[in-house]
């Protein structure tokens, strides 16, 4: 065999490998996304939110799978950022912060716990489930009220949405809840214990969830850092 002519083809092999990676995406709909076509990111969904790209470098479930609880995926995803934070391996890409990711796990807690006690529970992915932030059904969520669809949180930006004053709401019909003044308002409410500091965290958040350009989400994926995770105990 003649070596050198092996391994200058496995050289231009190796290039031509290397521009696909990292040639951009056009954006003909007919071609595919800048993920696809980057290899860098090969995804079940075609949302393009800072959060999903979250999700992708932690690889956070993104939806529940078949037949799964709204409950059963929150316990998968908080085992997942146990296994992050413990390892120092949690990255947040450009554009979230520990703020953000302090209310995202607001968002998703469904308990207290020893550390944290009995606040800082959101029990949002009970109704508002990923990956399109809707469970699709209806629910009582005011007294006296009639049941109506979840809406998707995603993209709320383009709703003009006054997004803490329906957490501030949500917060009033979960003590309705709890006070027993309002028990056809459904059981997810009283789960909920968040007060005034949560919500502006939990607002910036949800605007996470605001769908970005495929020619950007690339960039998030590549400029996610790793963030430490060793005083998380304290600022949980």
């Amino acid at each position: 065999m003649n070596y050198s002519i092996y391994f200058r083809k496995r050289i231009c092999l190796t290039a031509c490998a290397l521009l696909t990676v990292c040639a951009p995406s056009l954006t003909n709909a007919q071609q595919k996304s800048v993920e696809e076509e980057s290899k860098v990111h090969r995804l079940t969904n075609t949302k393009r939110a800072i959060y999903d790209a979250f999700t992708y470098v932690n690889r956070i479930p993104e939806a529940p799978e078949a037949e799964e609880t709204p409950l059963n995926l929150t316990g998968r995803i908080f085992g997942r950022l146990a296994n992050q934070e413990g390892r120092i391996l949690l990255k947040l890409p450009p554009g979230m912060d520990k703020e953000t990711y302090i209310s995202f796990k607001t968002f998703f807690r469904y308990e207290g716990d020893a550390l944290i006690g009995d606040a800082k529970i959101g029990n949002c992915a009970a109704c508002h489930t990923p990956a399109e932030f809707t469970d699709a059904k209806k629910h009582i969520v005011t007294k006296d009220g009639s049941p109506v669809t979840t809406p998707s949180l995603r993209n709320l930006d383009a709703r003009e949405i006054d997004v803490a004053k329906i957490i501030r709401d949500k917060m009033k019909n979960s003590e309705l809840k709890r006070s027993g003044n309002a028990d056809e308002i459904d059981d997810a409410y009283a789960v909920i214990k968040l007060n005034e500091k949560d919500i502006a965290g939990l607002v910036k958040f949800l605007k996470l969830l605001n769908d970005g350009p495929d020619s950007e989400f690339r960039n998030l994926i590549l400029g996610a850092e790793l963030v430490d995770t060793s005083d998380m105990a304290e600022i949980n």
